[in-house]
């Protein structure tokens, strides 16, 4: 045998280093996966506002950060104004704990902190101002505990700021990246192309129709603990009711439990406090439970999830990939979920039948999508079973005019030998030159 060219041996040493950096490379995604993941879900659940913030906003890095304001901002005030009405409420609840604070209201004056000299003067002069509130064990304890949870907070932030990195630079550099793939690997008209449009379109859809749920469902709760605070019993009712209606909107993108992880901790304490006010008044925390479950977490799954979120896939899919994607990959399972099943689907739809028939791969897909399996509208399922043909006896078995007709390598049937139709053959079936 031959010796490889130089040519050849430098195509395989570089195809030696593309495959270590696809390694690196799959490392790195690998071990940062949820990140990734929740990358793709800012970019595609923001890339609908963007295509309209783009055309009046004029630097391609502001019109990214308006469109990436527009889903943060909402979760940001929400979150501080939880923050707010917490705080209150355990004030309301716990009022001794401000003879716990009330020492450190000399350590937060402004003029205080204005004058470094004067900080360094009280640690220097009376260091033990610090450790008037407990013991030395009990001060340790608690920074213990607060670098710890600092440390949680701190890593969250990161992998946050990271996945809204990822989402900015796709929102800002996507049709960039999207034509250098195009120009280098995928053609126009090519299978690749086609596949990778239809992952693009579903992925979409999905994506932005969580969102789109999740600010469906806070409308729908906040209405709803309104107006069943109109008719609650005196010195019974949902607190804070529009706080409550926005978080169950956010808690329907919580993987399994859903709305569920909000609105039910709120039914048990309204009865249990009905149990102890008047034991007449539990009817209250039982209308509250029906009331919610029928018109805030299942009406709006029924009615509003089929039309807004992975229309183009099959309904049940949806669901499995919301179901086994957080119990196989944890938290980020709710978005790599959705993304293994369109993968996986348009795969079966647009590349795998012609892989499995040998035939050349076209960008049209050869597989209807699941919508287009559906009867039409007043089919009758019995006809089906008449249209069947009657089942094969002995005697029918035995000839061969009855036996179904084989499938040739381009997807038509074959003619029976006993055929005399004057059908003319396919193209290509015959070698001879048509006559005049």
């Amino acid at each position: 045998m031959a010796d490889a060219s130089p040519l050849d041996r430098n195509r395989m040493a570089w195809w030696a280093v593309a495959a270590a950096l696809f390694v690196v490379l799959a490392a790195v995604v690998y071990a940062y996966v949820g990140t990734f993941v929740l990358g793709l879900f800012v970019y595609y659940g923001t890339r609908r506002i963007h295509r309209r913030t783009r055309t009046r906003v004029g630097p391609p890095s502001l019109a990214a950060m308006v469109s990436l304001l527009t889903i943060s901002m909402p979760i940001l005030v929400l979150l501080g104004y939880t923050v707010v009405v917490s705080a209150r409420e355990l004030a309301d609840i716990a009022p001794s704990a401000f003879e716990y604070t009330a020492g450190l209201e000399q350590y937060t004056q402004v003029e205080w902190l204005q004058n470094p000299q004067q900080i360094l003067g009280i640690l220097t002069e009376n260091p033990e101002q610090l450790l008037q509130f407990g013991s030395v064990e009990g001060v340790q304890q608690v920074v213990e505990a607060v670098t710890t949870y600092l440390g949680v907070v701190v890593n969250v932030l990161l992998h946050l700021f990271v996945a809204l990195a990822i989402g900015f630079y796709l929102l800002r550099d996507d049709h960039r990246l999207a034509w250098w793939f195009r120009e280098e690997f995928a053609g126009e008209g090519s299978a690749t192309k086609a596949y990778l449009t239809a992952v693009d379109r579903n992925l979409e859809s999905i994506y932005f129709g969580n969102i789109l749920f999740a600010a469906a469902n806070a409308v729908v709760g906040t209405v709803v603990y309104n107006a069943v605070n109109l008719v609650a019993p005196a010195g019974l009712a949902v607190p804070v009711p529009t706080l409550l209606g926005l978080l169950t909107g956010a808690g329907s993108l919580v993987p399994i439990v859903g709305m569920k992880i909000v609105w039910v901790p709120v039914a048990l304490y309204l009865t249990a406090a009905a149990a102890v006010m008047d034991p007449a008044l539990v009817w209250y925390g039982v209308f509250f439970a029906v009331v919610v479950f029928t018109f805030v977490d299942s009406v709006p799954e029924v009615l509003l999830r089929p039309y807004i979120s992975g229309r183009d896939l099959h309904v049940g899919l949806v669901l499995f990939a919301y179901i086994f994607g957080p119990l196989l990959f944890g938290w980020y399972g709710l978005f790599l979920g959705p993304l293994i099943v369109v993968l996986v689907v348009e795969f079966a739809r647009v590349i795998l039948p012609e892989l499995v028939r040998g035939e050349s791969l076209t960008p049209q897909p050869s597989a209807m999508p699941p919508d287009e399996l559906d009867p039409p509208e007043g089919h009758d399922p019995d006809a089906d079973d008449e249209a069947l043909p009657p089942e094969s006896t002995e005697e029918d078995a035995v000839e061969g005019d009855d036996a179904p007709p084989e499938r040739s390598s381009d997807g038509t049937a074959d003619r029976q030998s006993g055929d005399t139709s004057d059908d003319a053959p396919p193209d290509g079936a015959s070698d001879e030159a048509p006559t005049d």
